[in-house]
């Protein structure tokens, strides 16, 4: 523990260094460039090319259209390499240090060093969040602002800091820039500031940010405003699909699978049963009512809002779904485990403390057995860049297709004339 404390910087730069390695070496060798990915360079080239995009991402259910920030930070990129859609990768690959120094600094500051290394070594070599965050899309920075918007709350609700709820406000506003979750936040936020000690300045200081939500959706109503087709209708068409008229207690318990996922992805709890999911949190909250400690109880309270909210909200919602939907609530994962972690540290029984041990390099080792030694894929990037080339060669022409990046390397190379 004594070399940690003095070496602790040293020790989170080679924990971020495994992590970035695990994610990134040779990425385009290996990892698949999709449909969105296609889909966000085709509208990155519009921004390059001086066209004023107003419209982001659209959801995979109901396509409901995202605000365009990502295609923005995407331009520099895009631009330096000149239209190679490798770019994202190099965008994703910053973003993902900023979700490690994020998610450092905040436990570091709830907690303490030796917790914010656990934190960010767990967040480094697990299966799941390798997997996930390679993908260089929309999704990729939702770790690292959840776990500061949630800083944000935290320091409202119990240090009585209420200037941080212009954070919360603004990173609220930029969540509906990354993904559908954004519905979630509003409740979540009500429902926290439920502990405040001050209620009249939390309403004053909630009103004075308010525009800092807003300020996030002027591109939405540009687009509104200028769009024949408007995205209100895929809107309305949203909400009479897939919203269910009533609340209906089976499917709410049915919905909670949904809401409490990534205790499984990330945990890599085996597919027995739905409601294995339930086990650890259930767990947790029984802790939490014998916890002595103020200060974890009221965090206890606040991240159980990241899951139970949305079990609510998702039991309105008739829709498919998928576990990145869920992603906001998989640093709150980590930090159950550590809370388990540090209680059965503290019980000075060597042989649990030794059996800890084991199991901890144990689930390092399997987490990121089959992620050290990069295999090339046949859908990666590098080998669809090689299939245009050959098409090129046969003036063989592929046709616009807003999902495929073939049809994409084609115009760069042959109509743009990009080398």
């Amino acid at each position: 523990m004594k070399l940690l404390k003095k070496y602790w910087v040293f020790v989170f730069i080679l924990i971020v260094t495994v992590g970035m390695y695990l994610r990134f070496f040779k990425i385009e060798s290996f990892q698949e460039f999709g449909w969105d990915q296609a889909r966000d360079a085709w509208k990155t080239r519009d921004v390059i090319m001086g066209k004023l995009v107003l419209n982001g991402p659209r959801t995979g259910i109901g396509h409901m259209e995202l605000g365009p920030l990502w295609y923005y930070l995407l331009a520099p990129f895009y631009y330096l390499t000149r239209l190679d859609p490798t770019a994202a990768n190099y965008l994703n690959f910053f973003v993902n240090i900023f979700n490690f120094i994020a998610i450092f600094w905040v436990t570091k500051k709830i907690f303490n060093k030796n917790a914010a290394l656990f934190v960010s070594l767990f967040y480094a070599i697990d299966e799941y969040l390798i997997q996930i965050n390679r993908v260089a899309w929309n999704v990729s920075p939702v770790p690292g602002v959840t776990i500061i918007l949630f800083y944000a709350i935290y320091k409202v609700v119990y240090e009585a800091k209420y200037k941080w709820i212009f954070l919360v406000s603004f990173l609220t506003g930029l969540f509906f820039h990354l993904h559908f979750s954004f519905v979630f936040l509003p409740l979540i936020v009500l429902f926290s500031f439920v502990l405040v000690k001050d209620r009249v300045k939390t309403i004053f200081y909630s009103l004075a940010s308010l525009p800092l939500i807003f300020i996030w959706f002027i591109p939405t109503f540009l687009y509104e405003l200028q769009s024949k087709n408007s995205n209100l209708n895929s809107l309305t068409n949203f909400f009479k699909d897939y919203l269910i008229k009533g609340f209906h207690l089976r499917f709410f318990l049915y919905r909670l699978y949904d809401s409490f996922i990534q205790f499984q992805t990330v945990l890599s709890l085996p597919k027995i049963s739905r409601y294995l999911v339930l086990i650890v949190p259930i767990v947790y909250i029984l802790f939490l009512m014998f916890e002595k400690d103020k200060k974890q109880k009221i965090l206890g309270y606040l991240m159980m809002l990241w899951f139970i909210i949305p079990s609510f909200v998702y039991s309105f919602y008739g829709g498919t779904t998928s576990e990145y939907y869920m992603l906001m609530t998989a640093v709150f994962v980590i930090y159950i485990v550590w809370y388990f972690f540090m209680k059965i540290i503290n019980l000075k029984i060597k042989p649990l403390v030794y059996l800890l041990i084991f199991l901890s390099i144990a689930f390092i080792y399997f987490q990121t057995k089959s992620e050290w030694v990069k295999e090339e894929k046949g859908y990666s990037l590098k080998y669809q860049k090689l299939f245009v080339k050959n098409r090129i060669k046969e003036s063989n022409k592929i046709n616009f297709n807003e999902g495929d990046i073939k049809a994409y390397l084609w115009q760069i190379w042959v109509e743009d004339k990009r080398p």
